[in-house]
């Protein structure tokens, strides 16, 4: 799972695996972020019984929660992904963006493509 923050947003991007794990029995997908021998940063998806998406800070953990129905409809489609936004107070907003993890389009030293999804914008 891949992680991006930038301003008021948080984007996971998922692999297949990770995708067929949030929708399955297990229903979580987690990483972690070492910085050294006893700091980290955990981020977690988790599949949950809810109306809303709502994502939270607890200590080193962002939690993102999914309701069950739109991960199964995720999951079971060629949507790319979903989002939401989470009011924080007074005017902010923080906005979730869910989606699958696509193959890139141009090869970068380190990075794993293998279990990640088609890009439709291959035309090889």
């Amino acid at each position: 799972m891949k992680l991006r923050m930038r301003g008021s947003s948080l984007r996971l991007r998922l692999t297949r695996t990770e995708v067929q794990r949030l929708s399955g029995a297990e229903g979580t997908v987690v990483d972690v972020v070492r910085f050294g021998p006893t700091t980290s940063l955990t981020y977690r998806v988790c599949c949950v019984d809810a109306a809303s998406v709502v994502a939270s800070l607890h200590d080193t953990t962002i939690d993102v929660a999914v309701p069950r129905t739109m991960v199964d409809a995720w999951a079971s489609s060629d949507q790319v992904g979903f989002e939401a936004d989470q009011p924080v107070g007074g005017d902010g907003q923080l906005r979730i963006i869910v989606e699958k993890d696509w193959t890139c389009l141009t090869a970068r030293a380190g990075e794993d493509d293998v279990d990640t999804f088609p890009n439709p914008n291959n035309t090889c």
